[in-house]
């Protein structure tokens, strides 16, 4: 737990890390960040005078075992970590990635939480005046994530978020929100030539907007496509490089300074 981060052994608020912490040493060679958007997300909640709980013993939510058909394996995650819920007595659990969200929400047994992407809860407090964002000057984009646009039909959340950041200007990619292009890849399950292919044209679409930083709001966005940007130069295809990060990280970085007793 980083030493900036606060969290609590008893809280009405669960944040649910998901995977990232295991995407970063298997990832580590394409400057992939995954963790770092889970101490992001604990310091935005932090900002906002929330020690969240942590699960000690949170399992993946099976995401990718339901949609690579392993029903089995799926369901021991899914009343593992239903049950974990339960016995902490949260209220509201909050999620940084959008096929954990997803999962929770579509696909495992009612639970008496208030469920909320990362966006969500940051737009809502946003709106409250809660928090308070230095002025950063620079143009960005922003990648629907699939289970968070089309599966859930969250696309205003994150853009509003990256509104409320003074001197940020939002540039759209030409497909953006119901026409949004896939970053490439689904559960890991392939990574072949037009999965590649997918994913070159989305950050070309990036750059075209002329903006300097891509956003993204799934960690496996953020993977996948700077796994484009790493093999680029193997195949000698176009210039797709362009600064990714995650909404989370955007969003903590840009917090002014915190105010004593504030």
């Amino acid at each position: 737990m980083p030493e900036t981060c606060r969290v609590s052994q008893q809280s009405d608020v669960l944040y649910f890390v998901g995977c990232a912490p295991y995407f970063d040493p298997v990832f580590e060679d394409m400057g992939v960040e995954t963790l770092g958007i889970a101490k992001a997300s604990l310091e935005v909640l932090n900002r906002l005078g929330i020690e969240p709980m942590l699960l000690a013993n949170e399992k993946c939510c099976g995401h990718d075992a339901l949609w690579t058909g392993d029903m089995e394996t799926f369901m021991r995650l899914a009343e593992h970590n239903v049950a974990a819920i339960r016995d902490s007595g949260a209220k509201r659990i909050v999620f940084s990635c959008p096929e954990c969200y997803r999962t929770f929400k579509e696909d495992y047994p009612t639970l008496d939480c208030e469920l909320l992407h990362i966006s969500e809860f940051v737009n809502r407090e946003a709106g409250r005046k809660r928090l308070k964002f230095r002025e950063l000057g620079k143009k960005v984009t922003f990648q629907d994530p699939c289970r968070l646009g089309r599966h859930l039909g969250i696309y205003d959340d994150p853009r509003k978020v990256i509104e409320a950041i003074p001197g940020l200007e939002l540039a759209e990619m030409e497909r953006c929100r119901e026409e949004s292009l896939c970053c490439g890849t689904s559960a890991f399950m392939n990574c072949g030539a037009y999965s590649k292919q997918i994913r070159i044209d989305r950050l070309l679409e990036a750059k075209a907007t002329g903006a300097q930083t891509l956003i993204t709001s799934c960690p496996k966005c953020q993977i996948h496509l700077k796994c484009a940007m790493v093999s680029r130069g193997e195949e000698k295809g176009p210039d797709v490089e362009i600064e990714v990060m995650d909404l989370a990280n955007l969003v903590a970085g840009a917090l002014g300074r915190e105010e004593p007793n504030e």
